[in-house]
């Protein structure tokens, strides 16, 4: 039935002028993850056209460009420029270089090398001169001057996630992911996690205007544990069977039966999004479980991804240079036989200890330093709340709500099965949740 309504979605956008596809919460409780998932990679796949074809076409100028849609291969290499990741020029989904400039691209991990049809031997990296348009030229490596976007690696390039001795809130871990190109680590992320608890408490990157256009197009790769769930099969711990299990620990069987359901249950809920990273590199990189907490799957796919997909958008047409914290607070309850609401975990260690918390609270908070601009947008993670509960738990005064400068918001904050949902300024969000690092703001993001 699922597979039917995402081929009739389909089928109507290809006839549909102009090419419209339902908006991804309108199918939160059709679709199960890895569905909704798929169905979530091609709607943004055509709202990336959209916005392409409407802002854009090959300039006519000297010098190269690279669309970030359309030129750039898969499996991918990583791309430096001047030491730091190769960017794309303003939100404007474009790659541009003067003539003469420069590109290193590297195929991380053992073994991997890189790939043209017309390259000249076997190398993991290589230097690449812009010509013009999106052609460049490789002196020793590359015979001619060739497409840029038909350099591609011999398999996926290799990420890495490492502890770091710097820590966090809590006196909890940091854990840093990225690429390694010749010795030189490259973050794209950072996780703050209680090794304790096995509980993501937040993640933090740079989200600019131009990450506004990410590749589309980019399979979704198997989620990692990396070393950083020592004896648990962290994976198995979210499977319906397994988290249906645990639950019925808590509330009984019948109770357990009654919440984990074929459209309620909990998926592996992204914290930095996939689609938060420009690139196919970064978005493979996003899929460790050091970036994810157990989202109820109508929250994950309802006010959560609004709130994903439009403040990059937001954030992209504004002009902001954005720090986003990126986290988790605070336990979720449900009603036990009793009547009683209880915490929910998702695995008990050996020892007893409850590991693996249902969040609560998941918030962001995005802040421009140069600004001193800042706001908190937070979603309660539970579906099972009554109205009272759910406005009982909202900590500060909704800063959002019949405010116009944050129409672009587009979430329905007072939908409960998709995540009850307000702003807070960074202040009144700090009296609750005490996670983020010493900042000072002067008003709101907008």
């Amino acid at each position: 039935m699922r597979v039917f309504l995402i081929l009739a979605a389909l089928s109507a956008a290809v006839v549909a002028i102009p090419f419209n596809l339902p908006e991804p919460a309108k199918l939160a409780f059709v679709l199960n993850e890895d569905d909704f998932e798929d169905y979530l990679d091609t709607w943004l796949s055509a709202e990336q056209n959209k916005y392409a074809n409407e802002t854009s076409s090959r300039d006519a100028r000297s010098g190269c460009t690279f669309r970030v849609n359309g030129d750039l291969g898969q499996p991918q290499p990583v791309y430096l420029h001047r030491g730091s990741y190769l960017l794309p020029n303003g939100n404007s989904g474009q790659i541009r270089l003067n003539t003469g400039e420069q590109v290193y691209v590297a195929c991380t991990g053992s073994g991997r090398q890189l790939r043209h049809p017309n390259i000249i031997g076997n190398r993991a990296s290589a230097t690449a001169t812009c010509v013009n348009n999106n052609l460049v030229s490789g002196s020793g490596w590359l015979n001619g001057n060739r497409a840029f976007g038909q350099l591609t690696c011999s398999t996926h390039s290799q990420h890495d996630a490492q502890s770091t001795n710097t820590r966090c809130w809590g006196n909890n871990i940091v854990i840093r992911v990225g690429f390694i190109v010749n010795g030189v680590f490259h973050p794209l992320y950072w996780s703050c996690f209680d090794q304790q608890r096995l509980e993501v408490v937040y993640v933090w990157y740079q989200q600019n205007p131009t990450n506004q256009v990410f590749q589309s197009g980019v399979d979704r790769p198997s989620w990692l544990a990396g070393s950083f769930f020592p004896g648990v099969a962290i994976n198995n711990v979210y499977t319906q069977a397994s988290q249906r299990n645990m639950i019925a620990s808590f509330v009984g069987n019948d109770l357990a039966n009654r919440y984990v359901t074929s459209s309620q249950f909990l998926a592996r809920g992204h914290l930095a999004a996939k689609t938060d990273f420009i690139y196919a590199t970064g978005q493979r990189a996003s899929f460790y479980f050091i970036n994810a907490a157990p989202q109820w799957q109508p929250f994950n796919a309802g006010n959560w991804n609004s709130l994903e997909q439009n403040l990059r958008r937001r954030i992209g047409q504004a002009g902001y240079q954005t720090t986003i914290y990126t986290g988790t607070f605070g336990v979720t309850q449900l009603r036990n036989q009793q009547n009683r609401l209880v915490d929910i975990f998702l695995h008990r260690a050996s020892n007893g200890a409850m590991q693996v918390p249902v969040p609560l609270y998941f918030y962001k908070v995005a802040y421009d330093a140069n600004r001193r601009l800042g706001t908190a947008f937070i979603s309660i993670n539970n579906p099972y709340y009554t109205a009272n509960e759910a406005r009982n738990l909202q900590f500060c005064t909704d800063r959002c709500r019949n405010n116009n400068a944050f129409n672009w918001i587009g979430w329905r904050p007072d939908r409960i099965d998709l995540g009850y949902s307000f702003c807070c300024t960074v202040d009144d969000f700090r009296r609750r949740i005490p996670h983020l690092p010493a900042f000072q703001t002067n008003g709101l993001l907008t």
